[in-house]
């Protein structure tokens, strides 16, 4: 039985713990018809720094993210490609024919884009010149030309995907029939796919469990998250000290468990005290895979305390290099900020020597697991 002090602890420990993923509660539904923004109406962006080309930096972004988001389901490279280069339809069309023939993967993805397609039909185009002028003092001119590519490149995506996306043929009662005739079969991953749209929290934690019990991991860490998360709300106490065993399941072939089991371990979520030294291990060998929340966890939680600031520097000259090579996708904004200001104030202070010992860290890094990053992150 988790005592009232435990479960006190562990509450006051969830705005640490921010970080971990909260499941969806949505229907599987046709969209709302959202009217599509008149690209003439929005003004051109305003800038003194001039605009790298990066389009085809971009389309590679947008190829890592749709990997990502549907990673695990063996969805082709051309699929991939018509995705990244804003041709939902053609995309929607080839796996329409490969669900309608009993590819389950296939019938997945189609729930994902059909989200992503939600996503993007309501996403207005970003105020370029805000952005940028709030990245100038943050970013090396260099880096805020690429910013600047990349926010043009973006905008003129969106409009293609935006249009394709509209043209779709989704055929919404058929995706969610056969989503729901493959979980009833027995299928982990589709089981797991229809647990992130049910509201019933019980319900949820069924599917949720039949999934993990096939050692599916997508399953096994959700499981773990919904728990973690109910317990942060106060809802129950119920399986709290399973949430550390999930974590560390999941992480054997999910990068981003292991950040969560760092996380978890090193703030004591689950009612056994702290381990930040414990929790290391697994947080640095996720940086190793190329996960991005694992370098803004290395700087935030206890687990990266053990490292020196030359060393702290090395990791994020790592992770900052990933990111330019496109391994965070659609996130690389964000993350190109993240890794300056990291930059900027690890190097604050330190000496000629310490900045060498940091960047050959990297390099180090680099060679010995850029690849083994690329290869997790899609970006290879």
């Amino acid at each position: 039985m988790i005592t009232r002090r435990i479960v006190d602890r562990v509450s006051r420990l969830s705005g640490a713990l921010l970080v971990l993923n909260a499941l969806a509660a949505n229907a599987i539904d046709a969209p709302k018809p959202a009217a599509a923004p008149a690209e003439a109406a929005v003004p051109p962006p305003q800038t003194n720094v001039t605009a790298n080309d990066e389009t085809a930096f971009y389309e590679r972004l947008q190829f890592v993210a749709h990997k990502r988001m549907l990673v695990g389901l063996g969805i082709s490279d051309d699929t991939l490609k018509s995705l990244a280069a804003g041709s939902a339809d053609a995309a929607i069309g080839r796996l329409s024919q490969q669900s309608v023939a009993g590819d389950r993967n296939a019938t997945i993805a189609l729930v994902r884009i059909q989200h992503w397609c939600n996503r993007i039909s309501s996403a207005r185009p970003a105020d370029a010149q805000a952005q940028l002028a709030r990245f100038t003092q943050l970013v090396s001119p260099e880096r805020l030309a690429r910013i600047a590519g990349v926010i043009n490149a973006e905008r003129a995506y969106q409009g293609r995907a935006r249009q394709s996306c509209g043209q779709a043929a989704f055929d919404y009662q058929g995706i969610e029939s056969r989503l729901r005739q493959a979980a009833e079969a027995g299928d982990p991953a589709s089981t797991t796919e229809l647990a992130l749209f049910v509201r019933d929290p019980a319900k949820r934690e069924q599917f949720l469990q039949q999934a993990a019990d096939k050692n599916y991991a997508p399953a096994i860490q959700a499981l773990a998250t919904q728990r973690l998360l109910a317990v942060q709300r106060g809802q129950t106490t119920e399986n709290v000290s399973s949430i550390r065993l999930l974590f560390k399941q999941a992480g054997r072939t999910l990068p981003r468990a292991k950040v969560d089991l760092a996380n978890c371990m090193a703030t004591g979520c689950d009612g056994h005290p702290a381990d930040a030294g414990g929790a290391a291990p697994f947080g640095f060998d996720a940086a190793k895979d190329g996960e991005p929340l694992a370098f803004t966890s290395m700087m935030r939680m206890p687990w990266g305390n053990r490292l020196t600031r030359t060393q702290m520097l090395g990791w994020q000259y790592y992770g900052d290099q990933l990111n330019e090579t496109g391994c965070t996708g659609d996130a690389y904004i964000q993350n190109a900020v993240m890794f300056a200001q990291a930059v900027a104030t690890l190097e604050k202070g330190q000496s000629p020597t310490q900045l060498e010992q940091a960047r050959t860290q990297a390099e180090t890094l680099w060679e010995g697991n850029g690849e083994r990053a690329k290869k997790e992150q899609g970006c290879g």
